[in-house]
């Protein structure tokens, strides 16, 4: 009897575990780095810390941004399609290169001729999952550009305006 009723507890276990929902990965942004100034905005080195608490290994599919000011001004939007995967129950370091295109170069400007750093937000989601099911689980970091990071940004965002299409 003792034999029949630990079958059932261990089968009723099995059960509990194979029927969970799957767990949703932690994503900490560590870093995003000024990589590159691009003619119509910036490439950011972006190094997100992952954690997959699940028992099968989830693929990344891409990475997107908006690149705003603290007080929510959007200046650009980016994207990386760079796949990556995350570990089964385990911990990764992921790097994309997100690249933002400017959409509102006037909001450089005070930043620009003032020579004063570029306080940033950079709130995004990667997007995690299979063909059939995927979800964007977020992410949001901080960090500035230095005075000479934003007049180049800008300079060359400007030039970008200004070519014959």
């Amino acid at each position: 009897m003792k034999r029949r009723a630990s079958l059932v507890w261990m089968m009723a276990a099995v059960l509990v575990v194979a029927c969970s929902k799957p767990q949703p990965p932690q994503l900490t942004p560590r870093s995003a780095q000024l990589s590159a100034v691009l003619p119509d905005g910036v490439e950011l080195a972006l190094l997100i810390d992952a954690r997959n608490p699940n028992p099968f290994p989830i693929v990344a599919s891409r990475v997107t941004g908006v690149f705003e000011l603290p007080d929510g001004t959007e200046l650009g939007r980016g994207e990386s399609s760079e796949a990556f995967t995350l570990p089964s129950e385990g911990s990764a370091a992921l790097s994309a290169k997100l690249k933002v295109r400017w959409n509102s170069l006037s909001a450089l400007a005070p930043y620009a001729m003032a020579a004063k750093p570029l306080p940033y937000r950079l709130r995004g989601s990667a997007r995690i999952g299979g063909e059939r099911l995927n979800v964007d689980v977020p992410f949001s970091i901080d960090g500035q550009l230095t005075p000479e990071q934003v007049v180049s940004a800008g300079l060359r965002g400007a030039g970008s305006l200004l070519q014959p299409r």
